[in-house]
């Protein structure tokens, strides 16, 4: 059964981060105000720019004086910010204290007698974190009050701040989490197409792209041992349910589960777990098409491993993997890069040290063993990009944070490794250069525009065929020629009017033949005619495909309040291998459920034939009799066939707004206006009750949901419906009279509602529901369904149509 702890924490962690968040906001805007120079005005952008840059700064000082690393003083900042006040005189914090410790102090190698005289004993932390930037230079001489910091400060002293993530709930626990949470949050306030992706997110794509990455490589050096017939998947068939969620192998209902839900999850892991003990599962991608526990099995299988060159060259190959983000933002799908990449390090060492043979680089002691390895993996595999200065500061910040959390004594911190030529400002999506290495690296580094930098700075590995791995969240921007700042004519996506397209084409570009992919976008990028050719390409670039779809009702996967409320997709792709495409159904979940939402995934392989007449959509299937169904549906012509362009009595009403469960057509006319009615005619010989019928029904309900985006309701979506005009009378008198009862249902029980000053006419269309069966009964006998395929159609989506789970409104 789920246990209520899962919830909690996870609750927990967002509930304290979105109160800090809210509070921190008004902060932030409060510090920037007191900003003051004398020398010259300092615009509203520039006081943005150094409250960013001195709030990220102290925010990083607050977790290392809570460590005991400035001074061995736990409220070193208090402390100094009384003693300059003294010492210099009052508001001088910022010029006498704060410019010394950033610039002579953390980031510098040598401290004078003076320096330590007044800062007390501080590490030098290099890794360019406390490096002169520009705003600061050219505001040297601004004034910020005490009182400014004393408000500041007292803020962050009412939470515990904590380098690492230590077991417990406090309220008051804040973790290196927030200032990804913060920087997240503050920019899709500014409209920038960002999201605050969550932990589960970032690590099931890490996870399903990195793992399968290494293993790919690791099958073409050693077939015998990764390939089909090696050994290692023989952990697979001895124990089969290692490999398993534990959800998925409960036995009795789940919480939230109704009997049809649990008897086909029943029929699913029988038939997983047959495959397993039979031995089927002999590929790293069977993994993910089963969603199996890819991390276990893979630390697992390098636990196996006890033949030192094989062992040596997964060690070497791990040193290798080029993992980036093209859009990273705070850094949130690098650290998850990062926790999917450590245990992998680890068993391969663990095996390496057992057959006595010591990787050269990494200590012997576990704790500094850790670090070393975490600083490898950061120096080594993690590559990103940003057109924002403040998220690659911030992406920093957080990585240092990682190491410096095992480190005990501040004796023993040594300079941070220098990421700049890794984690850069830039634009993923500027035009790319020759990059081909003149004699003169200097010359032509000069050359390059600013924002094309990481080009230049990612050279070898693109040199080389380009990463192993890309993962991400692009922003989610509409693209105008006229109204944006830089044109995007390379991209063959452009006529998408989004930045998300160009960044999948753009990652295309810059991936490894043999490498993997995979991001999180909005679903409409596989479900609407407008990302047609953004679909038709990706299919294209990528013949083996993996792609689950969530709703936002009743919950979302992403945080941030209405903005946030969209479909969205994950995918995983490869750019090699024979055409395989595999789907989820469209998912929704209460938000108690989220914790196991990754966990209880089933991925189905599609077989339907593509429809010709309606190429914008991948399907959402989950199970193959959905497969049959569309089939069926492909044998009749579109609705567009019977639509006339001439208005006439013979009318259909409907609305494209609302109806998230419910798409709800009739004959009548609304009895109020509103921008969302629509109405369509049908040719004379084709009676609109027939249609009316078709509409309501359940099947109409599975082909919406499987074939768009859940969102919208356009004429292509009605009218690319297939569907043959009965020929026999009996059929069609039956769907007129079954019509005529639901018609009649839907205004017994509708209600008119007030919202605001406008009128609304709602139909409880699920109080019919029993009518809408008999249709769907008739429907089947129309297109040839099977009992199991109508009984598909009719329980499809019933949880929440009907309110077993009380979804959310």
């Amino acid at each position: 059964m789920l246990k209520s702890g899962h919830y909690s924490a996870f609750q927990h962690i967002e509930q304290v981060i979105k109160l800090f968040y809210a509070r921190f906001k008004v902060e932030r805007s409060t510090f920037q105000r007191c900003f003051s120079c004398p020398d010259s005005r300092i615009s509203i952008i520039e006081q943005e720019q150094l409250a960013s840059l001195l709030l990220n700064r102290l925010m990083f000082l607050y977790f290392l004086q809570k460590q005991g690393f400035l001074n061995h003083d736990l409220l070193y900042l208090s402390h100094q910010l009384q003693a300059t006040r003294q010492r210099a005189g009052p508001d001088t914090f910022y010029a006498s204290f704060l410019w010394p410790l950033f610039h002579q102090g953390l980031d510098s190698p040598v401290h004078t007698p003076e320096i330590v005289a007044r800062l007390g004993q501080v590490p030098y932390l290099g890794g360019s974190l406390f490096a002169l930037r520009k705003v600061e230079e050219h505001y040297h001489s601004i004034t910020i009050p005490d009182s400014a910091f004393e408000r500041l400060f007292t803020f962050f002293d009412l939470y515990r701040w904590h380098v690492d993530e230590p077991a417990g709930q406090e309220k008051s626990l804040l973790t290196p989490d927030v200032l990804g949470y913060i920087f997240e949050q503050y920019i899709n306030q500014q409209q920038m197409g960002a999201y605050y992706t969550r932990e589960d997110v970032t690590t099931y794509i890490a996870s399903n792209t990195i793992i399968p990455a290494f293993f790919d490589h690791m099958t073409h050096l050693y077939p015998a041992m990764f390939g089909p017939a090696g050994p290692i998947w023989s952990l697979l068939q001895q124990q089969p349910e290692r490999y398993i969620s534990a959800i998925l192998l409960e036995q009795n209902y789940l919480p939230d589960e109704t009997p049809h839900e649990y008897e086909q999850r029943q029929q699913a892991i029988q038939k997983l777990l047959t495959s397993l003990e039979t031995g089927q599962v002999t590929a790293i991608d069977a993994l993910i098409s089963s969603n199996l526990e890819i991390n276990r099995f893979a630390v697992d299988a390098l636990q196996s491993l006890n033949d030192p060159q094989i062992l040596l060259a997964c060690y070497h190959h791990l040193t290798q993997l080029s993992i980036l983000d093209p859009t990273c933002g705070s850094g949130a799908f690098l650290l998850a890069a990062l926790r999917v990449l450590l245990p992998l390090y680890e068993a391969c060492l663990d095996q390496l040290e057992k057959i006595n043979i010591i990787v050269s680089t990494i200590y012997t002691s576990q704790r500094s063993r850790r670090y070393n390895v975490l600083k490898t993996i950061i120096t080594c595999n993690l590559y990103g990009i940003d057109i924002m200065e403040e998220a690659i500061e911030i992406c920093k910040l957080h990585l240092y944070l990682k190491l410096l959390a095992l480190i005990e004594q501040v004796e023993d911190i040594e300079p941070l490794p220098d990421i700049e030529q890794h984690i850069l400002v830039g634009n993923t999506l500027i035009e790319l250069q020759d990059i081909t290495m003149p004699a003169s690296p200097a010359i032509y580094q000069a050359t390059i525009p600013p924002q094309a930098q990481w080009q230049y700075s990612f050279q070898n590995i693109l040199s080389q065929g380009g990463f192993n791995v890309i993962i991400g969240n692009p922003p989610y921007v509409e693209y105008s020629e006229q109204t944006f700042p830089y044109a995007l004519k390379h991209f063959v996506t452009r006529c998408c009017a989004n930045l998300y397209t160009c960044v999948v084409e753009r990652s295309h570009q810059l991936l490894s033949a043999h490498g993997r992919h995979g991001m999180i976008l909005p679903l409409a990028a596989f479900a609407t005619r407008n990302m047609q050719p953004f679909l038709s390409a990706f299919l294209r670039w990528f013949p083996v495909s993996w792609l689950s779809f969530y709703h936002f009702r009743p919950s979302m996967l992403f945080s941030g309040g209405k903005v946030a409320s969209i479909p969205t997709a994950i995918y995983l792709a490869k750019p090699e291998g024979s055409v395989q495409r595999y789907s989820t159904r469209l998912i929704k979940w209460a938000q108690e459920q989220r914790p196991l939402l990754f966990s209880r995934l089933i991925y189905h392989a599609i077989t339907a034939p593509p429809d010709p007449l309606n190429l914008h959509y991948y399907p959402k299937f989950s199970h193959p009799v959905e497969d049959e169904i569309l089939k069926k549906l492909l044998l009749h012509q579109p609705v567009s066939n019977y639509v006339s362009r001439i208005p006439n009595a013979n009318t259909m009403f409907y609305r494209t707004a609302g109806g998230l469960y419910w798409k709800v057509f009739v004959n009548f006319p609304w009895p109020y206006e509103t921008t969302s009615n629509k109405q369509c005619f049908f040719q004379q010989n084709y009676d609109r009750d027939v249609f009316v019928a078709l509409f309501n029904s359940s099947l109409f309900w599975w082909y919406y949901t499987v074939t768009f985006d859940t969102f919208n309701l356009k004429d292509y979506m009605l009218f690319g419906f297939r569907f043959n005009y009965p020929t026999q009378s009996s059929i069609i008198q039956q769907l007129q009279d079954l019509n005529q009862q639901l018609m009649d249902d839907y205004c017994r029980y509708a209600r008119h509602l007030k919202r605001g000053q406008t009128g609304s006419y709602t139909v409880y269309a699920r109080k019919s529901k029993a009518i809408i069966d008999r249709i769907d009964m008739l429907l089947a006998q129309h297109y040839g369904l099977s009992a199991n395929e109508l009984a598909f159609i009719i329980n499809y989506d019933i949880k929440y149509r009907m309110r077993l789970a009380q979804p959310e409104v």
